[in-house]
């Protein structure tokens, strides 16, 4: 092999082939991580009980880099035309209550309380994996910003599934409210935050399709509690 063989500087598709293989491979680890932490939460419950909220920060923390490695791999995939939706039927009372029993952040706050409002009979189709990723992060940061209690809830809605995330926090500040329509808006390096997650949920509303109609996203600080507003609307 010869020394120019070795300079060759990568594509940018092989660059982000290598790319998405790191992030594949941290995604196995966080969740070998996820699967040891669950044990020692499960023994610490027993004969430490006063680290357990230490220990479900941590797991907080890891399940949010990995749901963000999640909407960074199915971004990449819509963008790379790989991207399918594999919907299927589920009862919704059945996939909230999953969603709130895992929640870590729940474990590690006393005094919380989220309250489901949702009918016991009823179902939809969606993509289970790209819908559980949009609410249970919206869940994770209405925890964090909330104060005692948010309501989730899901019901049809002029022929649409609506799941909605209402807390009793201060609300979603201004800049929130300003439209990501490409991926480069939705970010902002300067504030040290992103607007990914909503631009993520956005996109994987939309492409959630029944014949011409299609799914959107939208929030506001109309809460019934008080704070901010997160609604999902699925055709």
């Amino acid at each position: 092999m010869s020394s120019s063989d070795t300079n060759k500087e990568l594509t940018s598709e092989q660059f982000k082939s290598v790319l998405m293989s790191f992030i594949h491979d941290i995604k196995n680890s966080l969740l070998m991580s996820l699967s040891s932490l669950e044990t020692l939460y499960e023994d610490l419950e027993c004969i430490q009980p006063e680290q357990k909220q230490s220990i479900a920060l941590i797991q907080y923390e890891l399940h949010r880099i990995n749901n963000s490695l999640v909407q960074l791999l199915s971004l990449y995939k819509m963008e790379t035309h790989l991207f399918s939706v594999n919907a299927d039927q589920y009862n919704l009372y059945d996939f909230l209550d999953e969603l709130i029993i895992n929640n870590n952040l729940v474990r590690s706050k006393q005094h919380f309380e989220i309250k489901m409002d949702c009918e016991e009979d009823l179902e939809w189709f969606f993509d289970k994996d790209l819908i559980a990723t949009i609410v249970n992060s919206t869940i994770n940061n209405s925890i964090r910003y909330a104060q005692n209690k948010i309501i989730l809830s899901a019901a049809i809605e002029n022929n649409f599934l609506k799941i909605t995330i209402e807390d009793d926090g201060n609300g979603f500040p201004e800049k929130m409210f300003v439209q990501a329509d490409t991926l480069e808006t939705a970010i902002n390096m300067q504030s040290g935050s992103t607007g990914l997650g909503l631009y993520f949920a956005d996109k994987i509303a939309n492409i959630h399709k029944n014949k011409e109609r299609c799914g959107s996203t939208t929030i506001d600080n109309q809460s019934q509690l008080g704070g901010g507003r997160f609604s999902l609307m699925l055709p």
